[in-house]
């Protein structure tokens, strides 16, 4: 059965490559890694390693549930059908490429817990006694789905000085309220680099 567990494995595989556009920036972000450039090399390579994971799971089920080898006439056929772990294992990897396949609809949702802006009681405390507020729109690049905007969200937030961030992916914008006395426009576009997408300042 060592095809079929190269198919599976193949299937798990190139669609966790598929995910990792949306995935990877935001792991690289909550575990202080730095940018993570080669999000968009994946995010334009996403459909063709989906394809692969479903040619994979296709050739795996065949493997195991249809093929039959030629046999001779009067001749025993040595085909031996695929066990209940061989089966199980292609199920399980189907529900595995399946839930990599979604990724960019859900990681998000996952990631909203970690986007409580712990600078913002700290920014307003500090300049409670000279009030500073200022908005900024930054055009951002290289977001590929929804949970994009959530990794850079968090990075924004994370930046000290800021006291909001609401980051579109249909919009390709980053709008952020923050205190100019404590950050600058030129720090936060520096912060939205660093998760590995593309700020162009205001002009």
């Amino acid at each position: 059965m060592k095809k079929e567990s190269a198919a599976v494995g193949g299937a798990v595989l190139t669609a966790i490559g598929a995910s990792v556009c949306c995935i990877g920036p935001l792991l690289a972000l909550t575990f202080g890694v730095g940018a993570f450039g080669a999000a968009t090399v994946f995010a334009s390579a996403r459909p063709y390693l989906l394809v692969a994971a479903v040619l994979a799971l296709a050739f795996g089920f065949y493997r195991a549930y249809f093929r039959r080898e030629a046999c001779a006439p009067g001749e025993a056929c040595a085909t031996k059908p695929a066990s209940r772990a061989t089966r199980l294992s292609l199920w399980l990897a189907s529900v595995a490429v399946l839930v990599f396949a979604l990724s960019p609809y859900y990681v998000g949702t996952l990631a909203q817990h970690l986007g409580t802006n712990k600078n913002a009681a700290a920014v307003d405390s500090a300049s409670a006694a000279q009030p500073a507020n200022a908005h900024e729109t930054f055009k951002v690049s290289g977001m590929t789905c929804a949970g994009c905007e959530t990794t850079i969200r968090l990075a924004l937030e994370q930046t000290p000085g800021v006291r909001r961030a609401e980051v579109s992916y249909d919009r390709g914008e980053a709008v952020v309220e923050y205190d100019p006395n404590v950050t600058t426009a030129d720090k936060l576009c520096a912060a939205i680099n660093e998760t590995g997408y593309t700020c162009e300042l205001p002009k």
